[in-house]
């Protein structure tokens, strides 16, 4: 028997990740290359503020660990590091996009995500690691999110 990471009352780990990716553009993009980069922007950008959180440390573990288990389903993220500093990125994207296309660049790095949330909802409970992420977001756009991290305005 499967259980499912986020329980019912809580977002689906992947509805919840592809809609912080839409923030970055403010709405889903068929283009490949716009898709690619707001999911590496919000990578960084969730690095950022979660290490607010749970500390530079403990965020790059879990980024780390999230990368290390998107690799058995995305082999191509194995050219991926995670650097950890003041402005952490991901080396080794910019080969990946002109190896392997923006496309699955940003589908990788997508199940990257949904793992990282994942993690954390082991580590801290399901709800408890949306709302962290949540936290995480800028306050403008906190005010106009459900839990689920959809838009109340629209």
């Amino acid at each position: 028997m499967t259980t499912d990471p986020i329980p019912s009352g809580t977002p689906d780990a992947r509805e919840f990740i592809r809609n912080l990716v839409d923030l970055e553009t403010d709405a889903r993009s068929d283009d490949a290359p716009v898709a690619a980069s707001a999911t590496l922007a919000t990578s960084e950008r969730l690095y950022r503020e979660l290490s607010r959180w749970v500390g530079s440390v403990g965020c790059h573990a879990l980024f780390t660990r999230a990368l290390a288990d998107a690799r058995v389903s995305h082999p191509l993220l194995t050219g991926v590091r995670v650097q950890k500093g003041d402005q952490p990125y991901f080396e080794g994207t910019v080969e990946i996009i002109d190896a392997h296309g923006a496309s699955a660049t940003a589908e990788a790095f997508e199940a990257m995500l949904v793992t990282l949330v994942e993690l954390l909802g082991r580590l801290i409970g399901d709800d408890m690691a949306v709302k962290l992420i949540l936290q995480s977001l800028p306050e403008f756009v906190r005010d106009t999110r459900t839990p689920e991290g959809r838009r109340t305005d629209s």
